[in-house]
């Protein structure tokens, strides 16, 4: 009896621990899982080559992905890519470009994987890539004819699937605003154009940054001999979206001089690579607008008002239509903390002020 109530007991303490093992057995596979962190590279080009893994072969570093593996095994899993595209013009379409890859394996620890290792040939196979008929229509022309597709908003999506483990991806990536500008213009001086020994310049350009260049011309030079001669009377960086600048700085314009001016935008590529479009090469004279009988109509605006409206017309709107109906200019005389300032330290500070953003408060008495 003794026997029989001893085997009873390891019996039941037996299934006790069966039943333990099960409750807890899916509790330790949930918190078994996969894991995939994306890094893009920063670019504002894109061509069809560089996301038509099947293809073509990758020759540039588009993403990175950190994938987890915090399994007790080796696993397989499979990469799925989409791609939603919205063109600057507004034109979204419904159905978003795809690429997946054949499975591959992930080693217990993890496994680091970027587009250089996807394609048709390469150590991830790639599987399908499914551009829709109305991407095909819209973009692809444009990118077989440039090389590049076309400017607009561009966001990726990663999906890691495996059949036996739950697959955690970290948020996707921010999406990529493309740019694909065939151009810079410059407005302002005008070519030809008289202005004072402090002039506005106004232009476009698209690069996430860019330079932009003033140098003296003598008679007897081209607009490309003085462009290139050194040292220019200032060469300044451009930030992105900065399309005007004050001369405020370098060395000082004289009146009477002639001088020539370009900005040269630089877009970043897939890979870090940079790619430059210059302007043409402006030219305009300097001369004090109270010297000589010049034509009123052919002389700038008063830049310092007009810069200042360009940065904060938004949000004051209502001060500088009233220096506008009132017909106020500015005096000449700047006066900072009760001390009086060049109009050169001037523009220094307008320039200041402008990274600001919109933590300025402006009155006018």
């Amino acid at each position: 009896m003794k026997i029989i109530n001893g085997n009873f007991r390891y019996g039941l303490m037996f299934l006790i621990l069966l039943f333990v093992i099960s409750v807890m057995a899916p509790q330790m596979a949930s918190s078994q899982c996969l894991k995939m962190r994306v890094s893009m590279m920063p670019f504002q080009q894109l061509s069809l080559a560089d996301i038509d893994l099947e293809h073509f072969e990758s020759k540039t570093l588009l993403f990175t992905l950190y994938i987890q593996n915090d399994t007790c095994i080796s696993v397989n899993v499979q990469l799925d890519v989409s791609l939603r595209i919205t063109l600057a013009d507004g034109t979204q379409f419904p159905e978003p470009v795809t690429f997946n890859t054949l499975p591959f394996e992930v080693p217990l620890g993890g496994r680091v994987i970027t587009n250089l290792m996807i394609g048709k040939n390469s150590e991830i196979r790639s599987r399908e890539f499914n551009l829709p008929a109305d991407i095909k229509e819209k973009v692809q022309n444009v990118a077989l004819a440039t090389g590049k597709f076309p400017a607009g908003r561009y966001e990726f999506d990663f999906k890691l699937s495996n059949e036996q483990y739950e697959v955690n991806v970290e948020p996707k990536p921010d999406p990529i605003e493309i740019k694909n500008p065939s151009r810079v213009e410059l407005f302002s001086p005008r070519d030809g154009e008289t202005t004072n020994e402090f002039p506005l310049f106004e232009f476009f350009h698209e690069g996430n940054k860019g330079v932009i260049t003033i140098a003296e011309k003598l008679p007897d030079q081209s607009r490309e001999d003085a462009i290139i001669k050194e040292p220019p009377m200032d060469e300044q960086p451009l930030t992105k979206d900065q399309n005007s600048f004050f001369y405020s700085g370098g060395r000082p314009l004289e009146q009477g001089k002639t001088y020539v001016w370009r900005v040269v935008s630089k877009i970043l590529e897939v890979g870090g690579t940079e790619n430059e479009i210059s302007s043409s090469i402006g030219l305009f004279t300097v001369s004090s607008s109270t010297q000589g009988n010049l034509d009123p109509q052919k002389l700038p605006a008063d830049p310092i008002l007009k810069i200042l409206e360009d940065h904060l017309g938004n949000q004051y709107s209502a001060i500088f239509e009233q220096i506008h109906k009132d017909g106020f200019k500015t005096s000449g005389q700047y006066i900072l903390n009760g001390t009086l300032i060049s109009r050169g330290e001037l523009m220094k500070i307008i320039n200041e002020l402008r990274k600001l953003d919109n933590n300025i408060e402006v009155s006018f008495e």
